[in-house]
């Protein structure tokens, strides 16, 4: 951090890093259970949590920052590397959710022993706590691409909100065999795939087919 503030200095300048410093608002909802929290029951000396501290980048900016016009190319290279970050968390669900799934349907489901079934949903808690860690990246690069000016249009309908119904596993496992199954529709998050247009998305079909 202390290498990353001093090019922050560098490249920000002292005042604009000065009000990027500080301690923001966690307001993103978080999807762990309270059963099962991630977070160590630790408290920082002045009450916030360590992941609240904010990182001295143009988002960090605040909205009526006189710096912001004269960053203007900084916040327009960081926008861009906050829509390829997004993507990559979005990938990476979709793969953590397929990871649940498999261990339900293909270890948990078919195990006949206690220890079996703890070790399978040992191995699934575990990939879920992966999950929840991803919402909390794609939340904040969320925030930070509404905060570098990227049009609220497009942030909706592109990089939605999440909720907990996109993240669990029935949204992406489907049994056939129940009625109406052939009629349920997928997550935007199954049916999204940036740099391709919707009609040729080709996540799409799983929802075609069910049509």
């Amino acid at each position: 951090m202390s290498t990353f503030n001093a090019d922050s200095h560098k490249y920000l300048g002292v005042e604009a890093f000065k009000e990027c410093l500080g301690v923001m608002e966690l307001g993103a909802p978080e999807f762990e259970s309270e059963w099962d929290p991630i977070d160590p029951p630790l408290v920082h000396p002045n009450g916030a949590q360590p992941e609240s501290f904010m990182i001295a980048l143009p988002s960090a900016l605040p909205q009526k920052s006189s710096h912001r016009l004269l960053l203007i190319r900084l916040m327009t290279t960081e926008l861009e590397l906050r829509k390829g970050h997004a993507n990559d968390c979005l990938a990476d669900m979709r793969t953590s959710i397929g990871q649940q799934a498999y261990q339900c349907k293909k270890i948990l489901k078919p195990a006949h022993t206690k220890t079996h079934r703890t070790r399978a949903r040992s191995a699934i808690q575990n990939v879920h706590r992966t999950l929840i860690l991803q919402t909390r990246v794609y939340n904040r690069t969320r925030e930070a691409m509404r905060s570098l000016g990227m049009e609220l249009d497009q942030l909706d309908s592109v990089y939605k909100p999440l909720t907990k119904d996109d993240i669990s596993v029935s949204s992406a496992v489907v049994d056939p065999n129940v009625a109406g199954s052939s009629r349920t529709k997928l997550s935007w998050i199954w049916t999204t795939h940036q740099g391709i247009m919707a009609n040729d998305n080709h996540l799409t079909e799983c929802e075609l087919l069910m049509i």
